[in-house]
């Protein structure tokens, strides 16, 4: 047994246990909009590596169903639900909490991809560690917008009837089949885009960054433009903001232990700059979700 992946896959399953229990003393549809994320992040897994056949995961994860790791689905639930409890707690309207969470989401991701793939965690096919970004495929950045976009759009449109019915709240997990579907949509627009753009190995890179600016520019106007909403103290405990952020600083830190580990601040400096800045922009956003969040609470 591998001690580093049997440690990642227990701190991944305490830290869900933990956000299940969370969500479950705030009621039904939390819990079930957690747990329809971990079942949504296994069968994105299972069902790219089936279809695109793009990558593999190690066989040094203990527990697996079939080609996904269980530790991987729980990690998406623990990531998509959180970014999701920190843009409620911002007061971001509906329309836009989407977007918002998609780049949360892609700030975790930017910081650690390149660096998973050296630790061995999983192998990118046909594509070596010169090409894309430091040997991770443009595909996989822009599909991790799209995965969380697609999850939180029909979980976001399901809470308000779920809320006033609340039966409905079981249909969320059924969120995770149209989530799928829109996801595959959207890697099917990449793949017809790529050859005409940048058809190198692992390329796309621009209509990533073309999509990033895009959606950073809506999350912007969403955080800090004048069309917000107060935030809802109620919707968001405390316990579940801090926890959100806990997860993620805590991914942060495990690998920047590792680039450090592996030697990567002086192979690859880049990688070291950028997992800094985005663990710093983890401070101010925390604090900004914190007052936010309390403004909502006095209300």
């Amino acid at each position: 047994m591998n001690p580093i992946f049997a440690l990642i896959e227990l701190g991944g399953a305490v830290f869900f246990l933990v956000a299940g229990w969370l969500a479950l003393r705030r009621g039904r549809l939390p819990f079930l909009e957690l747990a329809s994320a971990a079942i949504f992040g296994l069968l994105l897994e299972q069902g790219n590596q089936i279809l695109f056949e793009t990558y593999e995961y190690s066989p040094d994860f203990v527990l697996a169903i079939d080609r996904a790791p269980i530790v991987i689905g729980l990690t998406w639930a623990l990531i998509i639900a959180g970014a999701m409890r920190i843009t409620d707690a911002l007061g971001v309207r509906r329309r836009y909490a989407p977007f918002v969470d998609s780049v949360l989401a892609i700030m975790l991701d930017l910081a650690f991809d390149a660096v998973a793939i050296r630790m061995g965690l999983w192998t990118w096919r046909e594509i070596g560690p010169s090409d894309g970004w430091f040997g991770v495929p443009a595909g996989n950045f822009y599909a991790w917008l799209f995965v969380t976009l697609a999850f939180s759009l029909f979980t976001r449109w399901l809470r308000e009837p779920a809320m006033r019915r609340p039966m409905l709240a079981w249909l969320q997990l059924l969120v995770p089949i149209p989530a799928f579907a829109l996801l595959f949509a959207s890697i099917m627009a990449f793949s017809a885009l790529v050859p005409i753009v940048d058809n190198v190995p692992g390329g796309g890179l621009v209509i990533f960054w073309v999509c990033l600016v895009a959606f950073a520019a809506v999350s912007a106007w969403a955080i800090w433009g004048p069309d917000r909403e107060a935030p809802d103290g109620a919707s968001v405990a405390i316990l579940d903001l801090r926890l959100a952020f806990a997860i993620r600083i805590a991914i942060h830190m495990v690998f920047l232990a590792a680039l450090l580990a592996l030697g990567l601040a002086v192979t690859e400096p880049v990688l070291l700059v950028v997992a800094l800045a985005l663990l710093a922009a983890e401070l101010p956003l925390g604090a900004l979700a914190s007052r936010r969040h309390a403004l909502g609470s006095a209300q």
